[in-house]
Parts: structure tokens; sequence; C-alpha cells
């Protein structure tokens, strides 16, 4: 399975993060205004509490997403048996034990890349608006100790989303009830 196009959008989106906090820094530093700004803080609370409720959805709805994705994709599983580390059979006495598995597993990877990326990327674009908040608090006038959190919250939860091929193919195997083998 090629992970190259979503590690590549894992790695772009997350580095938007420091792009932001960068212009941020830069324009706090020339706009000379800024210092004239007076926010309210009820804003930085509201917008800290709008970015904890995206945070929580940011897990939780890519994963039903990517469940719901992997069901209803369309792939032939069949029975197969399991590898003997005994030989070539389990005994006379008990029949030989079989798994589930995809008839095409090749297909199957495609399907379970096609599942992950939409979930994946929503996931990736709500954490990144928790960050887009502390650009906006920041851009308000708020200072670096207001809006660090929201960046350090958002590339956080950016960074657990590195895709990996357990991430990929393991909710496709648990919706199908199957395992993909070589």
């Amino acid at each position: 399975m090629n992970l190259q196009t979503p590690r590549i959008l894992w790695g772009a989106l997350l580095g938007s993060n420091a792009l932001y906090f960068g212009l941020l820094l830069y324009l706090n530093a020339t706009v000379a205004e800024r210092a004239e700004l007076h926010p309210d803080p009820t804003m930085a609370l509201l917008f800290g509490v709008a970015a904890l409720g995206l945070s929580v959805a940011s897990v939780l709805l890519p994963a039903r997403l990517h469940a719901a994705a992997a069901r209803a994709a369309a792939v032939e599983t069949r029975d197969d048996l399991k590898d003997d580390p005994m030989g070539a059979t389990q005994g006379f006495r008990r029949p030989a034990s079989s798994e589930r598995v995809f008839a095409d597993p090749a297909a199957a990877r495609r399907a379970a890349l096609q599942a992950f990326l939409a979930p994946f990327i929503v996931g990736m674009a709500m954490a990144e608006s928790v960050s887009l908040f502390g650009f906006v608090l920041g851009f308000l006038g708020f200072g670096v100790a207001v809006v660090a959190p929201f960046f350090v919250v958002g590339a956080g939860l950016q960074a657990t989303r590195y895709p990996t091929l357990a991430a990929i193919e393991g909710p496709f195997e648990r919706a199908h009830g199957a395992r993909l083998r070589d």
C-alpha cells in the first residue's frame, strides 16, 4: 500500500501550524497598532470552549466516519486455513482452524485506503481549526501566552494522526471480520 499521499497531506497540514504561528508573530511585531488593542477576555474563553469541543470532535467524528466507510466497502471475504506452527494439521482429533481473509487482498487494501482518506482529512482539518482559533485570537490582539496553547493542542492533535498501515488496515479488518494476508 502506498502511504505517500496521506503522509504528504499529514506533513503539509501539520507544517501549516508553524506557518500560521510565524505569520502571527510577524504581523504582531510589525503592526504598531496591536499594542493599542484591548481585546475582551471573554473572547479567549469562548474560543477555548469551542476549541475544546472541536478537539473532542476531531477525534470521535473521524473514527466513526472511518468505521462507517470501512463497513460500506464492498469486498469479498472467504475462509482460509490458519497458519499452523505445529505442521500441516492440528492433529487427527481436531479440525484445522480457519480464519476469514479477504479474497482479493490488493483490492481490499485499496478499499481500506479509500475508506481512510476522507475521515483522515476531516480530522486533520478539525484539528487545524483549533490552531486557527489561536490565530484569530492573536490577530484580535491577544498575546502569545493566550494563543500558543491553541497552536500546541492543534499541532498535537495532528501529530498523533500519522498515517500507518495499522491505522488504515485495522479498522477495515475489524469492520469485515477478516484479516489481510500477503
